[in-house]
């Protein structure tokens, strides 16, 4: 009877530790389905591309906004791109980058499009491995930095035939991100160097409680901005020359 009890305790401790590593799983991989074998679209293409986009966020950031720097300043190993320059002595500097969103969405879809094409037909192949009849045209991608995400929209027509006819015409993912406010406020201390010559940085910290501004002059002229968000710790690095005065007349 003894030997009984204890069997059953035993077989009790098993399926308690099987629910519990299920448990495990799925919120350490909430975008698996463990108890699916089918292909979710989204959650395969944001697994596969937002590695990529990490990549390249941490190489814009920290050379404001640009894969290849060709005007910048050196700052600690890192080419700061100069937003914001000029060469001459006592007036402010000129924008470089007037449209600095679209930049940098171009300058990550550029980098990423290679590898969303191919995450696109590994999908196709996902499919075809479980018995999916697929007919798939040409993809494209777009990329767009919104409030709190970066959005990867592949358009790309799919249609399914297994038991029944499944039809998309895109996929979009998104990608968790502060980027877009710290790209603006960027962008806002560029407007005002380029009109005033300087900028004043305690403005954007009152607005934006998570904002931090690191701003270091140097002797060239050069002013080095550092913005980060402490909430996620993205950041935004970039260079301006505005408004120098030679040595020796400050």
């Amino acid at each position: 009877m003894l030997k009984e009890r204890s069997g059953q305790v035993t077989i009790f401790v098993i399926l308690a530790l099987i629910v519990v590593a299920v448990v495990i799983v799925i919120f350490a991989f909430p975008s698996a389905n463990v108890f699916s074998s089918e292909v979710n679209p989204s959650s395969y293409l944001r697994s596969c591309i937002e590695p990529e986009i990490n990549i390249i966020k941490d190489i814009l950031s920290d050379q404001g906004g640009y894969s290849t720097p060709d005007n910048y300043a050196m700052y600690q190993d890192l080419k700061l791109q100069y937003l914001c320059y000029t060469s001459q002595y006592y007036v402010p500097c000129s924008v470089q980058q007037p449209l600095l969103l679209k930049h940098m969405q171009d300058e990550v879809k550029k980098y990423i499009e290679p590898r969303a094409k191919q995450c696109f037909e590994d999908l196709k192949d996902q499919y075809e491995s479980r018995g999916y009849e697929v007919s798939a045209g040409q993809s494209q991608i777009s990329v767009g930095i919104v409030p709190g995400n970066i959005i990867v929209e592949f358009i790309a027509p799919m249609t399914l035939r297994k038991e029944d006819v499944q039809t998309f015409d895109k996929f979009a993912i998104g990608v968790n991100s502060e980027w877009y406010d710290l790209i603006n406020i960027a962008t806002n201390i560029i407007q005002y160097e380029s009109t005033f010559g300087d900028s004043e940085t305690s403005l954007y910290i009152s607005y934006y409680p998570d904002l931090i501004i690191e701003k270091t002059r140097r002797d060239d002229g050069s002013t080095i901005y550092k913005l980060s968000d402490v909430t996620t710790e993205e950041r935004f690095a970039f260079a301006t020359r505005s408004l120098v005065w030679p040595q020796g007349l400050i």
